[in-house]
C-alpha cells in the first residue's frame, strides 16, 4: 500500500486495497482513450495507487492503447465485444481471444487480472450449461467474470444456472460480475442480497460495475433513484460470510445511509454491533474482489470527507 496515503484503519485499508479496477474510458466519465490510460499511470505512481488494481478495456480497443501504455507494467481487465444475437457471441468472443492473444505476446509488459465477458440472453439452463462449457476451452487460461443479461427475473434464474455450471467444470476461480447501475436501472436492494447470499453458499467469487461512485447508499436527483454505495455492498458481502446473514439482514446493510453505522477502527470493521476482523476480510476478498468505476478521485474524496482515510 502506498504510504502518500494512509488509511486510519487497517480494517478499511484490507477492505479496500486493490478494490477499483478504473474504468475512466465508460459513461459517466467517457474520458477519450489515451487520458483514461495517462490517468491510469498517473494513478499507479500516485498517492491513488494502494486502490487501483486494474484498468478496464475493450478488446478491440487494445491495439489503438498500445502506443500509450509505453513500458510501464498494466494489469488489464480486458472486455470482449458485447452482443445481444446469441448466434453471433461465440464468433465474436472466438475473434476477440484471439486478437488478445496476440497482443499479449507483442506486450510483455501488460498482465491479465480478468476476462469480463457479458453473456447473451439465454433461453434455459442448458443453453447456458453450453455457453459455460464453449468459454472453458477458449479462455480457462484465465481468471473470468461473467455478466449476465440484465432484468431482476431473468438474472436470478440466471444465475443459479450459470453458478450450477461453473461448479460442473470446477471453476472455482470464475465468478460473478453484478451490473449495479450504468447501463440499466441499479438492481434492488432484494436483488443484491439475494445475489449475495447465492454466491456467498457457494463459494463463488464476485465483482461489481457501473453505479458505485459513492462510498454510502443515497438518493440521486439526476436520475431520480437510490443507489448503492461502494462501502454498503462490500460489507454487506463481508458479513454475508462472516456472520452466515440471511438475505433479510444483507438488504439491512445494503440499504443502510447512515455513515455512523460503518466503523473502522483498528483491525476491526463494524457495523452496528457486527465486528469483523482484519484477517477475515483480507482472506474474504479473494471472493469479494472488488469493483469497477470510472472515478478513483470521486470515491477517494467521500472517504476523506467521512473520515475513513487522510
Amino acid at each position: 500500500m502506498s504510504t502518500q496515503l494512509v488509511s486510519r484503519s487497517p480494517a478499511i485499508a484490507r477492505l479496500l486495497s486493490k478494490s477499483i479496477d478504473y474504468a475512466g474510458l465508460f459513461p459517466p466519465t467517457s474520458l477519450p482513450l489515451v487520458e483514461t490510460i495517462e490517468t491510469f499511470k498517473r494513478y499507479l505512481q500516485g498517492r491513488e495507487s494502494w486502490i487501483i488494481n486494474s484498468i478496464v478495456l475493450p478488446i478491440d480497443r487494445l491495439t489503438e492503447a498500445a502506443a500509450s501504455f509505453g513500458d510501464t507494467p498494466l494489469r488489464l481487465s480486458a472486455i470482449p465485444r458485447r452482443t445481444e444475437e446469441s448466434h453471433l457471441w461465440l464468433g465474436r468472443l472466438e475473434e476477440d481471444c484471439r486478437h488478445l492473444r496476440s497482443f499479449l505476446a507483442a506486450h510483455p509488459q501488460v498482465t491479465i487480472q480478468a476476462l469480463e465477458i457479458p453473456l447473451p440472453k439465454s433461453g434455459d439452463a442448458s443453453e447456458i450449461a453450453k455457453r459455460v462449457e464453449e468459454l472453458v476451452s477458449l479462455v480457462n487460461d484465465h481468471r473470468v467474470f461473467l455478466e449476465l443479461p440484465p432484468g431482476e427475473s431473468s438474472f436470478r434464474g440466471g444465475l443459479a444456472a450459470t453458478i450450477a455450471a461453473l461448479q460442473t467444470h470446477r471453476l472455482s476461480l470464475w465468478g460473478i460480475k453484478l451490473r449495479m447501475g450504468g447501463i440499466a436501472a441499479p438492481p434492488s436492494v432484494s436483488m443484491v442480497a439475494d445475489v449475495l447470499a447465492t454466491v456467498r453458499d457457494n463459494q463463488v467469487p464476485i465483482k461489481f460495475t457501473a453505479g458505485l461512485h459513492h462510498p454510502l447508499r443515497h438518493w440521486n436527483n439526476d436520475v431520480g433513484v437510490h443507489m448503492h454505495g461502494f462501502i454498503n455492498v462490500l460489507m454487506a458481502a463481508m458479513f454475508a460470510y462472516a456472520c452466515r446473514l440471511p438475505p433479510k439482514n444483507i438488504e439491512t446493510i445494503l440499504a443502510d445511509e447512515r455513515s455512523k453505522d460503518f466503523v473502522f477502527n483498528g483491525n476491526v470493521a463494524r457495523w452496528l454491533d457486527l465486528p469483523i476482523r482484519t484477517e477475515l476480510i483480507e482472506d474474504l476478498r479473494r471472493l469479494v474482489v472488488g469493483f469497477g468505476s470510472c472515478s478513483v478521485d470521486e470515491p477517494l474524496d467521500d472517504l476523506r470527507t467521512l473520515g475513513w482515510v487522510d
